[in-house]
Order: structure tokens, then C-alpha cells, then sequence
């Protein structure tokens, strides 16, 4: 059996637990070396000490190292990889997640890695460590692993193809104690999915390229029975006050939530939130999360052009179902919390003052801005391409990890000149706490424009603080500002 070492930064991994759980079930000797490197959500960035996380992971003294890499962690796990194998060259370093499916061949370029996972890796996990151990010792395998593409002599062995995908009611339950051991916060929130996959393939999202991958898109649903199970164990095993499921839309099958969420509502009976599309909520589904005890729903909405969603998001949409659907949870007295992009290619200063309009008079209890942020192999790069909007040299850079400006997804993103938005981001933030006549004498006489805020602690931090205060129904925001505190004083890390 073998000793491997998982690293990951910032958050809890809800992929690695799944990857831990399968390695120990397996009888391999697990650890985790967590970092701190850049928070979003709380606007914090560090320079991480490369070389004291290299340390920590030798004196794990593992035969493989696992990097988890999303786009935006990306150079920091490589980073990491570098300094670890200046000082322990033979150890096998994987990379696997988003961001090197995305680019398995560009990942693996790197002298620092030696294999790249691709896809759900946890059947291909396993059977990549089986192989390294096939010959007495431990060394990359001479034949291909599906799911896997490794470097040996010099030659790249196997090819960017996905291995065979986990069967989610067989997997063991996700090793969350690690994670928890280090994120006090997140003890009392716990993160669960019930299902892999989404309805919509997006033209930002990494969905919009899983196609290409897998060739279908498709949801693969844990059952009822499998989920229950797993909350009642969570229910005894830690300290769990409310669940957040995570799924990419909890909602899209009404027969199975229809179940769950009478089960639920009987055998675990806690607060919780969720994730949802706004064509996969009307007044039964939000009578259902409501009745098992649903009191945040966080809704997909991106833009309210439904040009731009047609021709640029590539994603479905209809106000007059978005409207609908935030008028039904708010009937059942569920926090909305809506996603809203900015930075989409084509997107003006009038749309989005139409926007603020549409929400205005539909009051979501919170507006999350997100700043579009170009990841590798998205369809949306290629569209922005053509529109003049990024480069091919941009594209290469972002295929590295590389942001193209300084700015992350929460407060500028890809977008080159967010200037001329910063006062209908401002706006959109504290629009929760503002009362509507006042929303609407500022868009009429447009004097929200002198609003220019570019600080992100003014503009989203600190609306977001005082909203999660006044709404009880907000757990995830105070989660957000719990977490501030703690990371300020250093008891994460």
C-alpha cells in the first residue's frame, strides 16, 4: 500500500474528501497538507512559503503527492510541486481536477508533474496506484492507466480520456475530519452532494467542455436512501448545525426532491441551503424545500439579457421564470440569493442598469456579483476571441493559471476595463438594504454613477456583512465572516 499525501489551499475539497475516502477504504495511508494562499470571498491574498509547504509535505514521507487544482489555485499547487521536488525528486507528484482536464497535455509539460488524472478520478485513482505498486517497488507503470496520463523515459504514456465513473452509491463516505480538523468553521456547516453533473452546459463553465469529454451530458443521482444515510451519519458523527448542498442544480428532478425532501424533513430536520437554476423552481418545488426546512436558495440567474444568454452564455433563460421563481421561494419565506455576472462580452453600462431594474422590483434578498473569468477550454474562450476580446497569447496564458489582470472573479475578473461597472456593482451590492424608491431615484437620475467604489471591502465585503447580520436565514454569509475572523487571527493554517 502506498502513502499518499493530498494538498489543497484556501477551502474544504469536497473532491479530495471523496479521493481520501477511497484511498483509505483501499488500504493506503492517507494525509493532507492544507495552505493558505488567496481567499476570494474574504478578499485575502498571501504570498504561501513554497518551500515550508514542500517541508510539510516530505515530512509526511509519501511515495505520491496529489494537487487538486481548480484554474485559480493552479500555479499555487505548482508552485508547490516545484519546491517539492527540489527536495524530494522521486516522489510521484499527480495533478488532477478542473483545471488539468481542461489541459491534460499542457499540464504535464511540467517537469514538476509526472501524471495527470483526468476527470472523476476516483475508479482511475486507484487503479494508477495499483499499477505503480505492480512490480514489488513503487514506480509509474510501463502500460496506460485509464484515466491517466504519466510521464516515463522520456515518452507520455495513455491519453486524455476520462476512466470509469464512480457508481455515487458505492463510494465511501467523503474523509471530512482532515479538513475539519484545520477549518473550524466549517464543522458546523456541512458540505454534501447529491448528484454529479448539470442539465445546461454553459459557455463559461467547465460543463461546456465535459461534453467533449464524456460525450453526453448528463446527471448522475446518489438515492434518496444514500443521502439520508450520509446526513444521519454527519448528524452523529460531528457537530453539524446546517447542511449546504452543493450540487450544481439540487433541483432539476422533482420525482427524487419530492422523496428527499420528506425524508428529510423526518430523519435529519435541519436548516439548510442549496443551489438551484431558475427553470427548475416553481410553487410545489419551493413548497418542498420549505416544508423540510430549506432557508436559502442560491439561483443561476448570470444575466437578465436574454439576448446575451442566448447568443454569448449559451444557457437558457426567461425573466419572466426568473421573476417567478424568486417570487415563489420569498412566498415560502426562503432567502433568495442570486448569482449576476459582469464582463460578459457585448454586456453595456444599459443592460446592466435594466438589470438593476429587474431586481429592484423583485427583491432578492442578496445580489453575489461574479466578474466573468475566462477558464481553459470553455467555449466562451473562443467567442471572446473572435469578438476581439482576448488574444490567442491571452488564451495560452490562460490555459496556464495565468489570470489576465490582477483582479479574481469577485472583483473584476477577465474583464480589462471594469471601471465603467464599478457603480453598478456598488449598487447591485447594497441594493438589499436600500428601500426601492431609493433604487429607483438613482437609476432615474443615474447618481448611482457617482458611486465609482473599486474597493471590494466597501462595495461587497461590507454589505455583505451587515445583510448576513440582519437576515437570520443567512448562515452562509455569517460562515463567510466567521471565517474572516478566524483566518485574521490565524487560528486557519
Amino acid at each position: 500500500m502506498a502513502r499518499i499525501t493530498f494538498v489543497y489551499p484556501d477551502f474544504e475539497s469536497l473532491g479530495v474528501e471523496y479521493l481520501m475516502a477511497v484511498c483509505s477504504e483501499a488500504g493506503h495511508e492517507v494525509h493532507l497538507v492544507y495552505y493558505e494562499a488567496e481567499d476570494a470571498y474574504l478578499g485575502k491574498r498571501k504570498s504561501p512559503a513554497y518551500d515550508e509547504i514542500a517541508d510539510r509535505i516530505c515530512q509526511t514521507h509519501p511515495a505520491v503527492v496529489a494537487f487538486s487544482c481548480v484554474t485559480d489555485n493552479y500555479q499555487h499547487q505548482l508552485q508547490c510541486s516545484i519546491a517539492l521536488k527540489r527536495k524530494s525528486a522521486d516522489v510521484c507528484t499527480i495533478f488532477g481536477g478542473i483545471h488539468p482536464t481542461a489541459v491534460p497535455e499542457k499540464t504535464l509539460c511540467n517537469d514538476a508533474i509526472d501524471a495527470v488524472a483526468v476527470g472523476e478520478a476516483e475508479h482511475a485513482l486507484l487503479e494508477f496506484l495499483e499499477a505503480c505498486a505492480s512490480n514489488g517497488g513503487f514506480s509509474l507503470p510501463d502500460a496506460p492507466v485509464a484515466g491517466f496520463m504519466f510521464k516515463k523515459n522520456g515518452f507520455v504514456i495513455g491519453t486524455p480520456a476520462e476512466g470509469k465513473l464512480a457508481d455515487l452509491d458505492r463510494l465511501p463516505f467523503p474523509k471530512k475530519e482532515p479538513f475539519l480538523s484545520i477549518l473550524k468553521d466549517a464543522c458546523h456547516e456541512y458540505r454534501i452532494m447529491t448528484s454529479r453533473g448539470c442539465p445546461y452546459r454553459c459557455s463559461y463553465c467547465f460543463n461546456s467542455q465535459i461534453v467533449d469529454l464524456r460525450g453526453k451530458n448528463s446527471i448522475r443521482r446518489r438515492s434518496v436512501d444514500n443521502v439520508i444515510a450520509e446526513l444521519a451519519w454527519a448528524k452523529e458523527r460531528f457537530s453539524t448545525r446546517r447542511i449546504l448542498f452543493v450540487d450544481d442544480s439540487f433541483t432539476t428532478s422533482k420525482s427524487w426532491l419530492r422523496e428527499f425532501c420528506d425524508r428529510y424533513r423526518r430523519e435529519i430536520s435541519l436548516p439548510f441551503a442549496c443551489i438551484a437554476n431558475p427553470h427548475y423552481v416553481d410553487q410545489e418545488i419551493a413548497h418542498m424545500l420549505a416544508d423540510a426546512g430549506c432557508i436559502n436558495v442560491q439561483l443561476g440567474v448570470q444575466s437578465l439579457s436574454e439576448t446575451l444568454c442566448a447568443q454569448t452564455l449559451e444557457r437558457k433563460s426567461s425573466n419572466a421564470r426568473i421573476a417567478e421563481a424568486i417570487e415563489h421561494l420569498k412566498r415560502n419565506r426562503i432567502m433568495v440569493q442570486v448569482d449576476h455576472m459582469l464582463g460578459i462580452p457585448g454586456d453595456t453600462v444599459a443592460i446592466q442598469e435594466d438589470n438593476a431594474r429587474f431586481y429592484n422590483r423583485y427583491r432578492p434578498d442578496l445580489i453575489s456579483i461574479f466578474w466573468l473569468t475566462y477558464y481553459p477550454r470553455t467555449t466562451i474562450v473562443e467567442l471572446a476571441r473572435k469578438k476581439g476580446a482576448i488574444t490567442g497569447k491571452e488564451i495560452e496564458s490562460i490555459e496556464e493559471g495565468v489570470r489576465l489582470t490582477t483582479e479574481s472573479y469577485l472583483t473584476g475578473g477577465s474583464l480589462k476595463d471594469p471601471a465603467p461597472y464599478y457603480s453598478v456593482a456598488f449598487l447591485l451590492n447594497w441594493m438589499p438594504l436600500l428601500p426601492r424608491w431609493s433604487v429607483t431615484l438613482l437609476l432615474n437620475s443615474r447618481l448611482y454613477r457617482l458611486f465609482k467604489v473599486r474597493s471590494y471591502y466597501l462595495s461587497t465585503a461590507l454589505p455583505r456583512v451587515i445583510g448576513s447580520l440582519l437576515n437570520k436565514r443567512d448562515f452562509r454569509g455569517r460562515s463567510h465572516l466567521i471565517r474572516f475572523v478566524q483566518k485574521t487571527l490565524g487560528h486557519a493554517g
